[in-house]
């Protein structure tokens, strides 16, 4: 073994380019990272007890255990990797995402990203993949972001995504209700309507969404359903609902709803350019509530759109939709969803809507609300909605 080695040295020295110790490459939840020679592979869960340490160089992949052994001796910092599954509670790292930058990619997907020289790490959000990417680095970051900017994608995009062959726009009816259905009542119901809407999470979401899976989007879509996913992010400050965002931190809940929005439209097999609606109930209140609601939805429309989703708003049509539609110089959402309890199913004739405002195919409005039918011998308690607008 003495000379096998040394023979693989001296070849390495006289043939340029023959490495004597080749790099690593592993792949995790679609990724494909490559780490230098040396670097040992530790694979995690919740029983694990490996230590994630950034004193010394190693990928660890999945999430840290519960009970870590960690030495009590350990100092310092150098180049280390450390992915792990992105969910509420990593996504929500506000320090960070408060100065990230959604622009940045990470193995081609849109990423929200910050560097902290304070501490020499690196995070990266990567909701696209379903991963949190934590760096470590010593004095130069050269080599960590080598590291991380290797990593590529193992499966492309689905044909029918990239081709486009799925419009994202449908005319007809369709209903909202607080809790995904059976999927026999959604077959049920499928003769006489094209959408229905999915409560997607939100930490205002107020029904439990035990069916609401990859397999139940899967199999609805299969029956030709036509969906609308929405979100249930924190509320206006001048309403009685709660979690409220503050004019204060406006603009940081709007950029963490969107992150969190779109890490649930992927575990649920969304992909990207799916519109995503933000439910923000009717308020009332004065200027400030106003601007803090505008500053929160043009915070959230920007943070999709730069995760390479649609961003919607579900809202009342003499609230939110009143505001963001005689507002200027913010980013609006691409599509709405908009609530006037008139009965009158028809998304442009409406007295409190300017035509103006968002034209062609990318209205929604709920016009009644809260009561039973019954189709195909289910029943159901639903609000009605007309749809021409942007769906999945």
């Amino acid at each position: 073994m003495l000379r096998a080695g040394l023979f693989a040295c001296i070849l390495g020295a006289l043939i340029p380019g023959t490495p004597a110790h080749a790099d690593t490459t592993v792949d995790y939840q679609g990724l494909r990272i490559t780490v230098p020679a040396g670097w040992p592979v530790h694979r995690l869960g919740h029983s694990s007890t490996e230590c994630v340490r950034f004193d010394r160089h190693a990928l660890y992949l999945g999430p840290a255990g519960e009970n870590q052994l960690c030495p009590a001796h350990a100092v310092g910092r150098t180049e280390a990797l450390h992915i792990e599954p992105l969910t509420d509670q990593t996504a929500s790292l506000a320090t960070g995402l408060l100065a990230g930058r959604p622009a940045d990619r990470v193995a081609g997907l849109p990423a929200v990203t910050v560097r902290d020289p304070a501490t020499r790490e690196v995070r990266a959000a990567v909701p696209g993949a379903g991963v949190l990417i934590t760096g470590s680095y010593g004095g130069d970051s050269r080599e960590l972001d080598r590291v991380i900017g290797g990593i590529r994608r193992t499966a492309p995009q689905s044909a029918e995504r990239r081709s486009g062959e799925r419009g994202h726009w449908v005319t007809g009816p369709g209903f909202d209700t607080c809790t995904a259905p059976s999927l026999a009542a959604m077959r049920a119901w499928r003769g006489d309507f094209v959408a229905a809407n999915i409560y997607i999470g939100g930490p205002a979401r107020a029904c439990s969404q035990e069916r609401l899976t990859r397999g139940w989007v899967t199999a609805v879509r299969a029956m030709g359903w036509r969906l609308i996913p929405t979100y249930v992010g924190p509320q206006a400050p001048c309403t009685a609902s709660r979690p409220r965002f503050s004019p204060g931190n406006a603009a940081l809940a709007g950029q963490l709803s969107a992150v969190d929005a779109v890490n649930h439209a992927v575990a649920l097999g969304l992909a990207p350019r799916t519109p995503l609606y933000m439910d923000l109930e009717a308020y009332g209140g004065g200027a400030s509530c106003r601007q803090a609601v505008l500053t929160f939805v043009d915070s959230w429309s920007r943070g999709v759109r730069a995760l390479e989703y649609t961003p919607g708003i579900y809202s009342s049509v003499a609230s939110g939709i009143r505001d963001l539609g005689q507002a200027e110089g913010i980013n609006k959402p691409t599509a709405i969803w908009f609530a006037h309890w008139n009965r009158k199913p028809d998304v442009w004739a409406d007295r409190w809507m300017n035509e103006a405002w968002w034209p062609g195919h990318h209205r929604i409005k709920q016009y009644r609300g809260d009561h039973v039918e019954r189709h195909g011998g289910v029943r159901l308690k639903i609000d009605s909605d007309a749809v021409d607008g942007d769906v999945d």
